[in-house]
């Protein structure tokens, strides 16, 4: 069962990713958010403008995709009030990515007082696998509190 605050953590972090960098990045709708195994998926779609030649999406974005839900399941595992900062991160870019529905997935490795290590994986609607990414990251805690 899911604490009151744990609820409300959820929520601050469901409406954090509704709004800019996030609808920037072209984010569709958060599909989990698991506190307790720290694993995060969400729904994006590039847009056109995100493409260079024959159609591709621009791996910056996909990077931005990688990097954005690593640091959202990383906040659902140690406290929506903490802020996740990246310290590397690493794109495997496997398969050429359109600008159709993909789900991005990412998950804590390992995560300490100040440093957590996260993988993050895009998959298309057949489920190949597009792009992998991993990075170690800064963890400021109680960065938010004023806003939960």
């Amino acid at each position: 069962m899911i604490s009151k605050d744990t609820k409300k953590e959820l929520n601050f972090l469901k409406k954090m990713f509704s709004m800019p960098p996030q609808t920037t990045l072209g984010i569709q709708k958060i599909l989990k958010i698991d506190p307790l195994t720290g694993e995060a998926e969400v729904k994006y779609r590039a847009r056109k403008n995100m493409c260079h030649s024959g159609n591709i999406v621009q791996g910056g974005f996909i990077t931005g995709w990688l990097d954005a839900v690593m640091a959202l399941a990383c906040m659902g595992r140690v406290g929506a009030n903490t802020l996740v900062l990246s310290l590397e991160i690493k794109t495997t870019f496997i398969r050429k990515v359109l600008p159709k529905p993909v789900i991005v997935s990412g998950k804590v490795i390992k995560a300490g007082k100040s440093i957590a290590f996260l993988e993050g994986e895009i998959i298309d609607e057949e489920n190949n696998i597009l792009a992998k990414g991993n990075q170690t990251v800064k963890l400021i805690s109680n960065f938010y509190n004023n806003s939960l």
